[in-house]
């Protein structure tokens, strides 16, 4: 294999594979979208995925520990939509609308159209 080639098969399988770890497709299911309301538990803003954690009735009223995802995107991505470390606080009341996860697991993913969080007093973050 000539070196051109070998490079550009290792390039090519590189992004494959980095498509398949960033991507969404499957892991949330994007034709619903659930609302909760709950009391953060934790502000998870680190590398490589930031993660809210959201103390959440489900919708059966069991109250449970929701992961809220943020799409594929790392601190820097989120950093310029204007996010920090200081975005939530324990303890704040907030609304989470986001596509719930395709296992059932208590998780969701804000990234998309209709999807979000706010603030009890109706404010979006951030």
């Amino acid at each position: 294999m000539k070196a051109g080639a070998f490079t550009a098969a290792i390039l090519f399988g590189a992004a494959a594979l980095v498509v398949a770890h960033h991507g969404q497709v499957g892991l949330f299911d994007e034709s619903r979208i659930v609302e909760l309301k709950g009391t953060v538990k934790q502000w998870n803003f680190i590398n490589p995925h930031p993660i809210l954690v959201l103390d959440a009735p489900d919708d059966k009223g069991v109250r449970k520990d929701w992961d809220v995802y943020f799409g594929p995107g790392a601190v820097p991505s989120l950093r310029r939509q204007g996010f920090a470390a200081d975005t939530f606080k324990a303890g704040e009341t907030v609304v989470v609308k986001g596509h719930p996860a395709t296992t059932g697991a208590p998780g969701v993913d804000v990234l998309g159209k209709g999807t979000g969080v706010t603030r009890a007093d109706g404010r979006s973050v951030p």
